[in-house]
């Protein structure tokens, strides 16, 4: 159910005090950070954060760090290195919609596009500004031109193209919240930019005494505040807003190690380890926090719409490839789902339900759960020359979409049914990488194509998200993790990005 904005008046103060709150204990926390850079480890003099050696198990993620350490890839890493697609179907999108410059690589068309269109939060002109703004904060947070003793023109820009006359009071709030943001990420690059030179071990991790402390941190490196008026106000707002961070850390482990990003929530949570058990507790958690969103029968709660969208959305974004090289990771260690599913992915609980005061793990009281309603999707996709078929068990609300023609069967195919033949061994990882790679234009040009037929309503967006759900349900993002930290080499800090 949509609110209407012109019938909030005071109840915009409550969010106002807190992206207020949580700017400046992001703030607070990026100093003590900065006092601990430069040393392998180190804590706070408040001992609120500090940098410690990586805990690694003699088990699979650990092996895997092991060829992380004998040089794979060569020290080269894939994050951040974007590439273009030259496939006329994608061509042919972006000619339709006229993407140019940034917005020509999947990787920004459906970040800004999903995440600022999805969450469906108004019904008229005020979801394209709310789209704008993303797309303005997305473009000044992956294009860093904030240093080198200048101005930082590019924000400045963004800050005026924000700046449109008689702006209802519901898109000044949000305005306003995000540019407060936009300071907390000037402070954070600055202070990377100031100790770009320094190397790093690739086996440190940034860890947080403070669970709470901690997560207003991660809402501010989320960098999500255009839909913060859209989540609900106090603890579980709060919680969703890390949550938009969370859901992408756990494809970027082994990066963040080399380029120690202080954001890495993960990392945060099992309190700088990367032992297999520490991981599935850390994972198993993580979905129950994204439980958070559904119902008892599967279905998304009219309450927590906005942020289970904003949170998901996040997924698509993840999948355009050659940002994080997610398949490759995936590839490494597909066959790890099987131990994530072997886990209770089906419990829900907020962030104080899973996690103590320190941040040690507990047990949600009560344990609710959420019960997928699923049914048979049958599929046929040819894989190297080999025609592939069966079915597999998939949300009901996928099953109907596809039925329905509201969703392609080749999205499901891409984003679920080739990431699973290759989880049950039955294709090669060669085989995999060859067809998620050539297939790779075409879908973001389906997506694209789909989302706009459909004007983003939730006849198309529900199951997406349910789709996204299934991966983190079916432990997809639990191989992704573990197959990152093939990337956990020595580096230099935030090395991820030019720093001019």
């Amino acid at each position: 159910m949509r609110r209407d904005p012109a019938a909030w008046g005071e109840r915009y103060a409550p969010w106002m005090r807190e992206c207020a709150e949580m700017v400046e204990q992001g703030r607070l926390l990026l100093g003590e950070i900065r006092g601990v850079r430069g040393a392998d480890v180190g804590v706070s003099a408040s001992g609120r954060v500090g940098l410690v050696p990586l805990r690694i198990g003699a088990d699979r993620v650990g092996a895997l760090v092991g060829r992380a350490l004998l040089g794979e890839n060569g020290g080269r890493s894939t994050k951040s290195n974007l590439a273009p697609c030259g496939d006329p179907r994608w061509t042919a999108v972006r000619q339709k919609f006229g993407l140019q410059g940034v917005g020509e690589y999947p990787n920004f068309a459906a970040g800004c596009w999903g995440g600022g269109l999805m969450p469906d939060t108004y019904d008229d002109w005020r979801q394209d500004y709310v789209a704008m703004l993303i797309y303005g904060f997305y473009l000044e947070y992956n294009i860093d031109t904030a240093y080198g003793g200048a101005e930082n023109r590019l924000k400045n820009e963004i800050l005026a193209l924000w700046d449109m006359p008689g702006l209802p009071p519901d898109l000044r709030a949000r305005r306003a919240q995000v540019a407060a943001d936009l300071a907390f990420f000037d402070r954070k690059r600055r202070d990377e930019a100031d100790v770009h030179d320094r190397s790093t071990s690739g086996l440190a991790a940034w860890v947080y005494r403070d669970r709470d402390l901690w997560r207003d941190f991660k809402a501010c490196d989320s960098g999500y505040f255009t839909y913060y008026l859209s989540f609900l106000p106090g603890t579980r707002g709060r919680d969703d807003m890390m949550l938009t961070g969370l859901v992408a850390d756990w494809s970027d482990i082994g990066p963040d190690l080399r380029f120690q990003e202080s954001g890495q929530s993960v990392l945060a949570l099992t309190r700088g380890s990367v032992t297999m058990p520490d991981l599935l507790a850390c994972y198993e958690r993580t979905v129950w926090m994204f439980n958070t969103h559904w119902t008892e029968e599967g279905g998304i709660r009219a309450e927590r719409h906005a942020a289970c969208m904003a949170v998901l959305a996040v997924g698509p974004w993840l999948l355009g490839n050659h940002r994080h090289d997610v398949w490759r990771y995936y590839s490494l260690a597909a066959d790890l789902c099987a131990a994530a599913r072997q886990r209770d992915l089906y419990a829900s609980g907020q962030l104080a339900d899973c996690y103590t005061e320190d941040l040690t793990p507990t047990l949600p009281p009560g344990r609710p759960r959420v019960h997928v309603p699923r049914r048979d999707l049958p599929f046929s996709v040819e894989i190297d020359g080999t025609r592939h078929t069966g079915s597999v068990g998939l949300h009901t609300a996928i099953c109907d979409a596809v039925a329905d023609d509201v969703l392609p069967m080749d999205i499901v195919t891409y984003e679920f049914v080739v990431p699973w033949l290759l989880s049950e061994g039955r294709i090669s990882p060669a085989s995999f990488l060859g067809y998620m790679d050539s297939t790779y234009c075409h879908h973001f040009a389906q997506l694209m194509r789909t989302g706009h037929a459909s004007d983003f309503e939730r006849s198309f967006t529900e199951p997406v998200v349910a789709l996204i759900m299934e991966q983190w349900w079916h432990g997809m993002y639990f191989a992704i993790a573990a197959g990152s930290l093939v990337e956990a080499q020595p580096g230099r800090v935030a090395d991820d990005r030019a720093h001019a």
